[in-house]
């Protein structure tokens, strides 16, 4: 289960600066209407939210005792399958 963490809370860091460094540049414009709205405020805590989460991921996985109780894993799975399929689309522009 804690791979799961480490691998959405990666994906949430590189789509983070792959988002921010694609709007600044005018390739993309950000999918989700929610962090659309963040990054329309203010671009720079818009990366930083990102970077935030993430870091929250990452502490949650070195906790010992964390209990990975149901919906969790099953969460978990969806959004890393969900943020694979974002960086796809990322991908896609890029190259």
């Amino acid at each position: 289960m804690r791979w799961i963490f480490a691998y959405l809370a990666s994906l949430n860091l590189l789509d983070g600066f792959i988002t921010y460094f694609g709007i600044q540049f005018g390739y993309i414009q950000e999918g989700n209407p929610l962090m659309e709205f963040v990054y329309n405020s203010n671009s720079v805590f818009f990366l930083l939210l990102k970077v935030a989460l993430s870091f929250l991921l990452f502490a949650l996985i070195s906790v010992q005792n964390f209990s990975f109780k149901r919906p969790i894993p099953e969460l978990s799975l969806v959004a890393s399958l969900l943020y694979t399929v974002v960086i796809g689309i990322h991908l896609t522009w890029i190259f």
